[in-house]
């Protein structure tokens, strides 16, 4: 299974991550008219700037119980699925099209997605976000026609990493999110 790392320390918030995803899930893939908001052409990840004191929150992430959006003030932090081991989005999803696959992904299935929300509730990073226009919801897919990830191959400054082998270990320095 692919996963992706995030060093917190190298993301500067260009939100270039956020138009490559935007791209790679547009009819076209070319960037025409592609904007992070555009119909059909919406972004899976959200690139959030920090609103709390960083002494509130030393790890880069809120305390259990503390908001999702509480982050440390000036950071910057790429909010996306992490493709957890026991998903809450899956155990909440009350229609099944969320599941995890034999290779570890979390992944939707649109077809059978009747847009409760249960699993946007139940996602405690906030990854999982609504599609108005379709009335279901969107999360990352790992890219799976591609090798690399959109993001990833987008990200210019080092921040994004996307490891092949999730089983295999992963150093504490990349693994700064400890995000999957």
């Amino acid at each position: 299974m692919k996963k992706i790392i995030v060093k917190l320390d190298k993301c500067i918030g260009c939100r270039s991550c956020e138009i490559a995803c935007a791209r790679e899930h547009s009819p076209s893939k070319n960037g025409e008219r592609i904007t992070i908001n555009a119909k059909n052409s919406r972004s899976r990840i959200a690139v959030k700037r920090g609103s709390i004191a960083p002494t509130s929150a030393p790890e880069m992430r809120p305390a259990r119980g503390r908001s999702r959006n509480e982050v440390p003030t000036g950071k910057v932090i790429p909010i996306r699925c992490r493709h957890c081991e026991n998903p809450a989005c899956v155990a909440a999803c009350m229609s099944g099209a969320l599941l995890k696959d034999e290779d570890g992904a979390v992944r939707h299935y649109e077809d059978q997605c009747v847009g409760c929300w249960m699993c946007v509730m139940a996602c405690p990073y906030g990854a999982i976000i609504r599609d108005p226009d379709n009335k279901i919801v969107m999360k990352c897919d790992l890219c799976p026609e591609r090798d690399t990830p959109a993001c990833v191959e987008a990200c210019k400054t080092g921040a994004m990493l996307c490891l092949i082998d999730a089983d295999s270990d992963i150093p504490k320095e990349e693994a700064a999110e400890g995000s999957g």
